[in-house]
């Protein structure tokens, strides 16, 4: 499985800013290329500046999420037919600071992924468990919810999960932590699917960092990484996705 590296740009860049940083990115990004797949996703207001240029040089266009309907009085919303339009061909769902700051529920998330599916766009579904489902030895309990509830049965997309726990705490998930985790995700997927193909992209997502990322992307089962805080540096986000990777001078 070729693995996927996504750079989550969240709510930074202006149009010379973030044009400066793709330009950096796709400058150098060639040789990744032949071994990985790579989704950058900026904010609304670049994608259909940065469209053609992410184009041009085999890099996918991602957009941070997207509304449930396809259309209606929804001020300030963005829906799936419009991102699509503007030639996206990825779209993050349910990541936590949406979870948390918008209040997104798992019904609401499904609703989404499926608008995503009806118009092309591959949703990747983020999950994940925070200290107490942790200290409480809810996690696995609380992410197959998590599952079961945002993910359809015909649900062929990614998933991202993302250590909730781990990400802005200073205690770093190990790649044993990680490797538990997938394994039991990967587990939890085929059972909700009803198939035995255990094939499906599951992301990483836990701040993620050029020095480490080597570590997290040998880890079997990780299916690439969702990187948000490093992917603003072009230094960082290359670094990243060509860890492990032998490249030509």
């Amino acid at each position: 499985m070729r693995q996927m590296i996504i750079g989550n740009w969240k709510m930074h860049g202006l149009l010379e800013s973030g044009t400066d940083l793709a330009r950096e990115i796709t400058s150098a990004i060639e040789p990744v290329l032949a071994a990985r797949d790579v989704v950058l996703a900026p904010p609304f207001t670049l994608l259909g500046h940065l469209a053609p240029l992410l184009s041009r040089h085999a890099v996918r266009l991602g957009a941070q999420d997207c509304h449930a309907e396809p259309e209606g009085a929804y001020t300030g919303d963005i829906s799936a037919v419009m991102l699509a339009d503007l030639g996206v061909s990825h779209v993050i769902l349910g990541h936590s600071e949406r979870r948390e700051h918008h209040h997104e529920t798992n019904a609401g998330i499904r609703k989404k992924v499926q608008r995503a599916r009806e118009h092309g766009l591959c949703p990747v579904v983020c999950i994940g468990e925070g200290a107490h489902q942790r200290e409480d030895k809810r996690a696995e309990a609380w992410l197959t919810t998590q599952i079961v509830e945002c993910l359809p049965p015909e649900f062929d997309g990614i998933l991202a999960y993302e250590p909730i726990w781990a990400i802005g705490t200073g205690v770093a998930a190990t790649p044993e932590d990680i490797e538990s985790r997938l394994t039991f995700l990967h587990g939890a997927l085929s059972r909700h699917l009803e198939t035995d193909d255990k094939s499906h992209r599951v992301l990483y997502g836990g701040s993620v960092k050029p020095e480490d990322a080597a570590s997290i992307l040998a880890v079997s089962g990780v299916g690439g990484v969702l990187v948000g805080g490093a992917s603003l540096s072009a230094k960082s986000f290359l670094g990243i996705a060509q860890a492990g990777l032998s490249l030509a001078p």
